[in-house]
């Protein structure tokens, strides 16, 4: 009886950031060539904590937080700081897992897993679907800072191949989920300003740093 090989569900988030819109209102669609379609969802504010221990977290590119309330992990799985590629968890048993696979921590949500907090922010977030599937997010944070970002996102299940091991197999889906976003943004580069975009953490480090200038040695 052949052995089976092994099988994985996840779900895979690529995506690339810009520094705003460079139009007022997207859904104008003024600019050429226009979306095939573009569809407002609407905006929502969203309460972030960030928790990490010693940075073990995110020098390893992983990002554990609470999202009004709800816990969730970003693993980082290539790209760089503008094009990311992530694989999302939002079990909690899960996200123990991967905490103390980097950490050696056993602890519980109730616990936050062992974790401290190192950021708070609000964010207001107003966010579009455009050509039936990419989703753009503009996020103006309650410190003054806006960056948007580029999205896909799919859920898929992979089974390990003579050829290809799942982990070849995710890097590849979100190879072609990259290029992908790359096209659109270069079809609809009208619609996005030039620049180098910063990120919301990395914005509000920035702040936190120059308003206290002495945290590091606290």
């Amino acid at each position: 009886m052949p052995r089976s090989r092994p099988t994985i569900s996840c779900i895979l988030e690529v995506e690339r950031k810009f520094r705003s819109l460079a139009v007022q209102e997207l859904t104008s669609n003024s600019g050429y060539p226009p979306f095939r379609s573009i569809r407002s969802l609407g905006q929502q504010t969203m309460h972030d904590v960030y928790y990490d221990r010693s940075s073990i977290l995110s020098s390893a590119g992983v990002w554990v937080r609470q999202r009004n309330g709800q816990w969730e992990a970003k693993v980082k799985k290539g790209g760089n700081f503008t094009n990311s590629r992530f694989e999302e968890l939002s079990d909690p048993r899960a996200i123990s897992r991967c905490i103390k696979d980097l950490t050696g921590f056993i602890c519980t949500e109730q616990e936050q897993f062992g974790l401290e907090r190192i950021a708070t922010l609000s964010t207001a977030r107003k966010a579009w679907i455009a050509d039936n599937k990419f989703r753009i997010v503009v996020d103006t944070m309650d410190f003054g800072h806006t960056v948007g970002e580029i999205e896909l996102q799919q859920e898929k299940t992979f089974t390990a191949t003579a050829n290809l091991s799942i982990e070849q197999q995710k890097q590849k889906t979100m190879e072609e989920m990259d290029n992908r976003i790359a096209k659109f943004m270069d079809r609809y580069s009208w619609a996005f300003c030039r620049g180098v975009p910063k990120g919301k953490l990395t914005a509000y480090f920035e702040l936190s740093s120059n308003q206290f200038p002495s945290r590091e040695a606290d």
